[in-house]
């Protein structure tokens, strides 16, 4: 095969491997003005069946901070609870598989608990992908399905 010819075939092969890769958000939403948690997807190989979640405390202008989760399987559902009083500060509990993660807006942190908390709190609503969208479902909307 004549080298130039492959060449042109390079982009071809650069879009393809990019079609199907996926980046989207989707936040939970404070009565509070610019307060939220915000996840985004990223799924940068059309092969894989996993996505990369970065999670975000927002509480802007003085908080804007996360971590990242590897590996969550795509079509995982992503529940988020009020946690219950007992804890220092304010905290939403992530729940992902078996995997559990404390987000605070006040002190603008995300971490993993090393163990799963005995009781997660409230059932505020899910991050799911449904219609091909990725959004949070509030507590109130699951049960009305």
């Amino acid at each position: 095969m004549n080298p130039r010819k492959s060449y042109r075939l390079l982009p071809l092969v650069v879009v393809l491997s990019l079609t199907g890769c996926l980046q989207d958000t989707a936040s939970y939403q404070f009565p509070e003005k610019d307060h939220a948690i915000t996840l985004m997807r990223n799924q940068p190989w059309f092969w894989l069946d996993t996505v990369d979640i970065e999670v975000i405390a927002i509480r802007l202008p003085e908080c804007n901070d996360g971590i990242t989760i590897k590996e969550v399987p795509r079509d995982a559902g992503l529940a988020l609870y009020q946690a219950p009083d007992e804890y220092p500060e304010p905290i939403f509990i992530l729940e992902t598989g078996q995997r559990h993660y404390a987000i605070s807006t006040l002190s603008c942190r995300v971490q993993q608990f090393e163990e799963a908390p005995a009781e997660l709190g409230e059932r505020v609503g899910q991050f799911q992908e449904k219609d091909g969208k990725f959004r949070f479902v509030g507590a109130a909307s699951e049960t009305a399905q």
